[in-house]
Order: structure tokens, then C-alpha cells, then sequence
């Protein structure tokens, strides 16, 4: 008995770490900082990019322009960008 609690124990504590572990994740395209934006996978980047001009603009940026947003908010993130800089705030078009 004593085993099955400890099991049930170790099960919620890792259900709970996973799930905090990705709330991160879903952060809002526009609300993402440089630290996370340059350390995600390109595929994320894209779709941070994209939920951040659908957000500005109120539609899906145009076949191929997320990829060159992802490019100008990486390029502001490496040089002018600070960790804490949300996307927003990257000049972009």
C-alpha cells in the first residue's frame, strides 16, 4: 500500500512538472522574449512570428513572409535586443 502511494506521488509530481514545463511553451507570439525566441526550433519561431502578425495585422502573414520575420526578429534579438525584449517590440513591417 505504502509503495502504490509513493507511486501515485511520483506520478503527480511529474504530471505537475510537465505541465508547468509547457506552459511556457504557449506563450502568446507577440508576449515571447529574445532568451526564448532565439532558443526555440525554427518551426517555433515561425509560429510565434505568425501568431504575432496575425495579432498586429488580424490575418495570417502572406506564403513565405513568416519566414522573413522570423529572420528580422532573430537578427534584432542577436544585436539590438535585450533577453527580457518581447518581439513586439521588433520593428518589423
Amino acid at each position: 500500500m505504502r509503495m502504490l502511494r509513493s507511486i501515485r506521488s511520483v506520478l503527480v509530481i511529474a504530471a505537475l512538472a510537465v505541465t508547468l514545463a509547457l506552459g511556457g511553451c504557449a506563450k502568446a507570439g507577440a508576449d515571447t522574449t529574445c532568451k526564448d525566441f532565439v532558443a526555440m526550433s525554427e518551426a517555433d519561431q515561425n509560429e510565434q512570428v505568425q501568431k504575432m502578425y496575425k495579432d498586429k495585422h488580424g490575418e495570417e502573414p502572406a506564403a513565405g513572409a513568416a519566414t522573413a520575420l522570423r529572420a528580422e526578429a532573430l537578427a534584432y534579438c542577436k544585436t539590438a535586443g535585450k533577453e527580457d525584449t518581447k518581439i513586439k517590440e521588433v520593428p518589423i513591417s
